[in-house]
This record gives structure tokens, sequence and C-alpha cells, in this order.
């Protein structure tokens, strides 16, 4: 998947963003149990809680004390685990949500009004190679807005188009 989802995919958009990273100012990522034990060979923290989302047991990756940062951000070098990052950092600022019954592709932005239209090639990829069996079984749960609008802060996102889940 790296491969296929390098940098020229994004088209200088975190680059261009003035806002915060996703690893230290956004809603902790949903990590399923796969994801959980592979960054927990990379690492010996206690990184993440449960959860129970929709009936699907999973976790939330933790905070650094007093912090918003994620726990495996580090300000010099980046994401410490981010070769087994889970799928919800890798998308980002993409996202999916169940809206109106459907599995919607989202963006979270700083500019609602931009023309996303160049996201489709990304998209695309992302389906094809990100989306997991892992997820798929999770998918219910990653995808829940609970998350989002439990927070105490406000996520402004676009929606973009329907998910094409793999058969």
């Amino acid at each position: 998947m790296q491969e296929n989802l390098n940098s020229s995919h994004w088209k200088g958009l975190c680059e261009k963003c003035d806002h915060k990273s996703c690893c230290n100012d956004y809603v902790t990522p949903f990590v399923t149990a796969l994801e959980y034990e592979q960054l927990s060979k990379l690492s010996n923290k206690d990184f993440a809680d449960p959860v129970l989302i929709n009936g699907i047991n999973g976790y939330a990756l933790k905070k650094k004390k007093n912090s918003e940062e994620c726990i495996f951000w580090d300000r010099e070098k980046g994401c410490t685990v981010y070769e087994k990052r889970p799928f919800d950092c890798k998308v980002f600022p993409f996202d999916i949500y169940k809206i109106d019954g459907k599995y919607t592709w989202v963006v979270y932005s700083c500019n609602p009004e931009s023309d996303w239209s160049w996201s489709e090639g990304l998209l695309q990829v992302l389906e094809k190679d990100a989306i997991t069996m892992d997820l798929l079984e999770h998918i219910d749960a990653f995808s829940d807005l609970g998350r989002l609008e439990s927070s105490d802060k406000s996520y402004d996102f676009v929606i973009l188009r329907e998910v094409i889940l793999p058969k």
C-alpha cells in the first residue's frame, strides 16, 4: 500500500494547512484488535484504551498526559509508529462515516470551499489498497459519528462521496 499512497497523491494538502496536525488536535483514532497487536510489538507503553462502539470491541489511542498529542507523536521525529500506524491515521484528513445509512468519504478541511475533485484518485487508491478485511469487520465502529459528536471540539468536514467497499 505504501507505494500507492506516496506523497504525490496528497497534492501538498497537509503542507498548505495552517491547522494543527492529526497527531495533536483531533479525536483519538480508532484501533482494531489486529492494529493494537501490531502496535504493541513496537511499544511497551500503555498506549490505548479499550472501547465498545456499536457492539464492536476496539481501542482508542491515548494522548500524552496533559496534552492533545498522540502518545506516539514525537515533535522531532514525527510519528514513531508510522509504518504500522492504524488505518484511521493512514487516511487522515480523510475519514469514513456512516451518513444516512451509507459509508461515506469525508475530509476534515480548513477550507471547505476547496475543489476536492483532485482527491478522487486518492480515494480510489485507499479503497483498493487500504481498506482491509480487518477494517471491514470493524467498519460499523470505525465509521460511527458518535466519537466526533461526543468531542468537546468542533471538526468541520466536507462530504465527498459514498465509499466503494471491496467485495
